[in-house]
């Protein structure tokens, strides 16, 4: 990859003020528009204080994380470090760490089986000992599955 020069990053800074799409200032100076992006994004944007999206949000980011690690709910992280829920999940997409474990198919069968069998979702939950809203979902599922 090649790096860009002082003038390179100078008239992307100058075009991407005038309002110039990333991929027609990459044809200008001849560069690759992820290079345009990049520059942009990870060194201009963060770097300006006046913008109204200015990326300050991921300069906070290991702290996001690391308060989402402990469990702490998304309002108390919002206000302890002022970054709204929409930076948050931006922050977080960035992790491969959730604090709800998805479903295993193994429990996703059972819980077809069940419904076959005509069980509430009371009576799934308490068997698989399961949270009610993602049992709800899968029962929801299953039931509009078997009417059609």
């Amino acid at each position: 990859m090649k790096t860009l020069t002082e003038e390179q990053k100078q008239e992307i800074v100058r075009l991407y003020k005038l309002k110039i799409l990333n991929k027609n200032i990459a044809q200008i100076l001849g560069i690759n528009k992820h290079s345009v992006a990049n520059y942009i994004y990870k060194f201009y944007l963060v770097g300006v204080k006046e913008r109204k999206y200015n990326c300050e949000h991921l300069l906070q980011s290991e702290k996001v994380l690391e308060m989402y690690h402990k469990g702490i709910p998304y309002k108390e992280i919002e206000a302890e470090t002022g970054i709204k829920r929409h930076n948050m999940t931006e922050i977080l997409f960035q992790t491969k760490h959730r604090r709800r474990k998805p479903l295993s198919i193994k429990v996703v069968s059972q819980i077809e089986e069940m419904v076959k069998q005509n069980k509430k979702i009371y009576q799934i939950v308490s068997a698989l000992d399961l949270d009610y809203n993602k049992t709800q979902y899968w029962v929801t599922k299953f039931r509009k599955q078997s009417v059609h």
